[in-house]
């Protein structure tokens, strides 16, 4: 596959209208990926464990906040970004349950998807979106108006749209300039 650099010139955010979006942690690229999807207007929830000491912030930050399986059940769209070695056991227990046809699952790291902890069902898109940054960062540079450089990959496109719609996603969040 020939590598493509997306700009965002290149994002139309239509292809999000009426998705749910859940930010399944709210730690360092969480909360990045969070706020800034939601500036760009999508309609984004997180899901936390609960007793997290992140639940309260999240919500006074204006986010509707559930438990990782409320929040996968309500999502069209599921983006994994807590701890890689928590993400397996979160997955199967919280996740996998509440996945449904034509849902997609987001990581910002590929470890638990190439390593084979985390194994989708075909009927899901799987993307990631790394940037080269830490969360702050990100989001510093997007409130700025500029963005960080980041990897993305499709791993499985059962939809046949992962790549279009994932970008989209990715160029709010993230802003690749």
């Amino acid at each position: 596959m020939e590598n493509r650099i997306f700009y965002q010139e290149d994002c139309n955010l239509s292809l999000l209208e009426g998705k749910t979006i859940a930010v399944i942690g709210y730690g360092s690229q969480g909360h990045a990926h969070a706020l800034n999807a939601k500036e760009s207007g999508c309609n984004v929830i997180i899901g936390l464990y609960e007793g997290s000491r992140s639940w309260k912030r999240a919500q006074e930050q204006g986010f509707e906040v559930y438990t990782a399986a409320e929040a996968a059940k309500k999502a069209d769209i599921i983006m994994i970004l807590i701890n890689d070695e928590k993400q397996a056991a979160l997955y199967k227990k919280d996740i996998e349950p509440n996945l449904e046809e034509g849902n997609m699952l987001m990581f910002a790291h590929g470890f638990n998807i190439h390593y084979g902890c985390i194994v989708p069902p075909k009927y899901v898109d799987v993307t990631m979106i790394a940037p080269k940054g830490p969360g702050h960062t990100v989001r510093s540079e997007y409130q700025a108006g500029k963005g960080v450089p980041c990897l993305v990959a499709v791993q499985q496109d059962y939809t046949g749209k992962a790549l279009s719609s994932y970008t989209h996603l990715t160029l709010p969040t993230i802003l690749l300039v």
